[in-house]
């Protein structure tokens, strides 16, 4: 059976191949698209030229698109591309978007843009011929705003920037010279693009034979205009530039800062979170290490390190990216959970108050591993975490009693119990808890000599 594209009547023969090409995705499942999925599905549309990017964030009532506007575009171009990309969400996962608004911000400067909202309603009107496409763009408002908060200005312009598609570099070496073609970012000044240059022949050169003695950069402008970019720089050009940009940077000082929890350790209930993508699923993280620091579980270095990873990634990182971080570190912080589940379960011998009913006494274990312990370690550490001197006091009545008339303390197996203490703390950033164990342990390896 012939099947029959669905797309917006009335726009130019571009437009409508782009939005057939809509037709052609994936119906999405009844879960909420993600930022990714939207902005895959944007650009599998081909709306928008190949070389300006996109950036998307996915609401429960709406779906933010941030971009950049063509120099050429007028305000209507402006709404039929806003249109395009609702409808071609809306398609993607029909019932789930009642609203798309498209942020088209300046190429030349990130502080200033132009703002197209589209309902469901106004893309379903249009589709069953209620309105024209003249009633359509007629009836959409078209805004221009700016950020005016300077902090927040550069924050967007810097975050913007971050978000760079791959691009494709094709190299050629013919006649002593290394030709070398990738797609041109039209977001760049001049001065970038000429640094961009330097940096591709620099690095082109860096690998060829010394008989090579220049490199030309063809930066392929692959919208209506086909303006390529040509720039041809030598090794003594890069040579040169180089030591100027040496010598002008002589005085600029590196400093070498340690940043916070890079050691692994992290005052979690003074933490304050960073903006950017993915806040809610960071503060129910931040949330739980803040309940196990709490309890007295420590998050361990490389919970932190991973935490702070994903804070370091909320303004750089792909959506894709930062939940394969998120879902990793919910997979470490599950683990700490079960850690304290046991050691909140651990009662210590001879806890029970005087005159009540003993208690069912649990299979005994044995703590030291080196001595054939069968509980997990992660669940042995955590009973250690939960509170050291109980579980020292405890394992040392259990030593006594396996030994009736000697003291649980000259036993063996206790300077193994107490290292194993002591190593355990200073793992998780507890050194200082651990000083008592550690005189302990040395008053009885003097008595032992």
């Amino acid at each position: 059976m012939q099947k029959t594209s669905n797309c917006l009547p009335g726009f130019s023969a571009g437009f409508a191949l782009s939005c057939a090409l809509t037709w052609l995705l994936p119906q999405a499942a009844a879960a909420l698209i993600s930022d990714s999925e939207a902005v895959e599905v944007v650009e599998k549309a081909k709306i928008l030229a190949p070389t300006i990017r996109i950036n998307a964030r996915v609401r429960p009532d709406e779906i933010e698109i941030a971009t950049y506007k063509n120099p050429k575009a007028n305000a209507s171009d402006c709404k039929i591309e806003a249109v395009l990309i609702a409808k071609t969400l809306m398609d993607f996962a029909p019932g789930q978007v009642s609203r798309v608004t498209v942020y088209f911000y300046s190429s030349t400067s990130l502080s200033t843009y132009k703002e197209v909202a589209v309902t469901a309603g106004d893309v379903k009107a249009f589709g069953a011929g209620s309105v024209s496409k003249d009633e359509l763009l007629k009836s959409l408002e078209i805004k221009e705003d700016a950020i005016l908060d300077p902090s927040k200005r550069v924050a967007s312009y810097l975050s913007e920037g971050q978000y760079v598609r791959p691009k494709k570099v094709n190299t050629q070496l013919r006649d002593n010279q290394i030709f070398i073609s990738t797609v041109l970012d039209t977001t760049l000044s001049e001065r970038l693009l000429k640094l961009e240059a330097m940096r591709l022949a620099d690095q082109a050169l860096e690998a060829a034979p010394v008989e090579y003695k220049s490199a030309q950069i063809t930066f392929v402008d692959t919208s209506l205009n086909k303006d390529n970019r040509v720039i041809t720089l030598s090794r003594s050009a890069i040579a040169t530039v180089g030591e100027a940009l040496n010598n002008s940077l002589q005085e600029v000082a590196v400093s070498v800062i340690k940043g916070s929890g890079a050691d692994g350790k992290l005052d979690l209930q003074t933490y304050e979170l960073k903006e950017g993508l993915r806040k809610e699923e960071r503060a129910a993280i931040l949330a739980e290490m803040q309940a196990l620091d709490k309890a007295g579980v420590s998050a361990g270095k490389a919970a932190v390190l991973a935490f702070l990873d994903l804070e370091e990634s909320a303004n750089t990182a792909t959506d894709v990216e930062l939940l394969e971080k998120i879902d990793k570190l919910k997979a470490l912080l599950a683990k700490l959970q079960d850690n304290l589940k046991t050691a909140q379960d651990f009662k210590p011998i001879g806890a029970t108050k005087p005159g009540a009913p003993e208690p069912v006494k649990p299979a005994p274990v044995v703590v030291a591993p080196v001595y054939g312990d069968d509980l997990p370690a992660e669940n042995l550490k955590a009973r250690v975490l939960a509170n050291p001197a109980a579980h020292v006091a405890a394992m040392e009545e259990k030593l006594s009693k396996s030994a009736p008339g000697h003291k649980g303390e000259n036993h063996a197996n206790f300077p193994i119990i107490l290292k194993y203490v002591i190593d355990t703390l200073k793992e998780n950033g507890r050194a200082a808890e651990a000083v008592p164990f550690e005189q302990r342990l040395a008053k009885l390896q003097t008595k032992e000599k």
